[in-house]
């Protein structure tokens, strides 16, 4: 290859004037990440393609986990074990905790509130976000799982921490992926929307970003 298939630049060696082609790993990564797909780069060309395959990875990425952790409210959490008119087949347990710290606002806040006869706002969103942080990790595992819904769900709340202020919430429950095709008010195609964005998301996870957009040459 006389020129650059990019940029048509000669391609020449020398210790002054060197122009040589990116190596593989530098081609697929700028394949993947921009509408680009000439054969190969060059040093004169090559840097900016790098660039901007890499703005547009991060960006991409950025938008993937963002969309992954909307999409995962698809995934329904329900205590009953088997709901009227849901085939199914049992993929396995799935379990998660979380650990909130109440502290010593709360717990004042609890005094004064017990006092009056009413809850604490502030002790209750807590609790509220130890139990989102838990849905979300049964949604993850789940997804993984190639689950469809999470039946039979379990919540409990413990003290930990020897007094010290401290709140687990745990949940446990059991995946299932449906067997049938339709469902009441439940859009599987959403959830082969979720598995494509997993699949991409951990496609992406996978590149060694850094050492795949240095400057070098083969």
């Amino acid at each position: 290859m006389t020129h650059c298939p990019n940029c048509n630049a000669e391609i020449k060696s020398g210790f002054l004037k060197e122009n040589r082609l990116a190596n593989e790993k530098q081609v697929a990564f700028i394949h993947d990440f921009t509408e680009n797909t000439s054969e190969s780069y060059c040093s004169q060309c090559l840097n900016d393609m790098l660039k901007l395959a890499k703005s547009n990875f991060h960006e991409e990425l950025k938008h993937l986990k963002e969309r992954l952790e909307t999409e995962l409210q698809n995934i329904p959490i329900v205590t009953v074990h088997s709901p009227s008119n849901w085939e199914y087949n049992t993929l396995g347990i799935v379990t998660s905790q979380s650990v909130i710290g109440t502290g010593m606002i709360s717990e004042i806040a609890s005094s004064w509130t017990d006092f009056f006869g009413k809850e604490s706002n502030v002790f209750n969103s807590k609790i509220k976000k130890g139990e989102e942080n838990c849905m979300t990790i049964l949604r993850t595992k789940a997804l993984l799982m190639g689950a469809h819904a999470i039946l039979g769900t379990d919540i409990d709340y413990s003290e930990v921490g020897g007094g010290k202020g401290m709140l687990m919430v745990c949940m446990a429950g059991t995946a299932v992926r449906f067997t049938n095709s339709s469902h009441p008010g439940i859009d599987l195609e959403s959830f082969e929307s979720l598995q494509r964005c997993k699949m991409r998301l951990e496609y992406m996870m996978s590149k060694d970003v850094e050492k795949e957009t240095l400057y070098l040459f083969e």
